[in-house]
């Protein structure tokens, strides 16, 4: 089975994300989540010494290098899938 083809960047524009965003304790179960951690773990994997770098980049306007980690990420299998959870369990929500 082929792994879904990346949209983040308009995943990021939605109003769902959005509201997300600004919903502080829906965030904190998100950060807590088991799935979450799971990503965190493979994204740490994936980037070598350069996550960290590419988040900073981001907290200062340059999204770019951490946008491609995760697509990159987002198109493998198990990416695809624990993020497909994330989403399944606090869209519900």
């Amino acid at each position: 089975m082929a792994a879904p083809k990346s949209n983040l960047s308009d995943l990021m524009k939605s109003p769902e994300a959005a509201a997300l965003l600004k919903n502080k304790e829906a965030l904190a179960r998100i950060m807590r989540s088991p799935d979450t951690k799971s990503l965190m773990e493979m994204l740490n994997r994936q980037a070598g010494g350069s996550l960290k770098g590419a988040a900073d980049a981001a907290m200062k306007g340059d999204a770019r290098a951490l946008t491609d980690m995760v697509e990159h990420l987002m198109k493998s299998t198990e990416g695809a899938e624990i993020v497909g959870r994330i989403n399944s369990t606090f869209s519900k929500k």
